[in-house]
């Protein structure tokens, strides 16, 4: 029986939501359970991730400086212990702050257009990758 991994998806505001529905949709189609965190800063997203146990962190980031609350993420993160978690974005991220989120330790960042397929392929491979280790 295949592993049924369990992903949190959290967002930085009420604005621009449409996205955050759709992939926690695609990601129930691909066999996956949704936590559903809503708005939450990095200190919930945190306790949320550690409490519900779960194998990924989604968070879409609209208004937010992604270095920052990410930043801020990590720290936390590793105040609960589970710094190992992997973490993907969404959102608004320019290339600059992609690629210094991605140093921080974001594993993709997903964008607008993406196809669901492959959004759907890429978290299950990086839960997989993740809970094999």
């Amino acid at each position: 029986m295949e592993r049924v991994f369990r992903v949190l998806l959290s967002r930085d505001d009420w604005y621009h939501q449409r996205g955050y529905w759709v992939i926690a949709n695609a990601l129930k189609n691909a066999g996956m359970e949704v936590v559903l965190g809503g708005i939450q800063t990095p200190a919930e997203i945190a306790r949320t991730a550690s409490n519900e146990d779960v194998d990924l962190i989604g968070y879409r980031i609209m208004q937010a400086a992604p270095d920052m609350v990410i930043k801020a993420l990590f720290r936390e993160m590793k105040v609960n212990g589970i710094e190992s978690l992997p973490v993907v974005v969404g959102g608004i991220i320019s290339d600059k702050e992609e690629k210094i989120i991605k140093e921080l330790g974001v594993k993709v960042v997903f964008r607008s257009f993406d196809k669901l397929e492959t959004i759907q392929k890429q978290v299950r491979t990086i839960a997989i990758e993740s809970f094999n280790r």
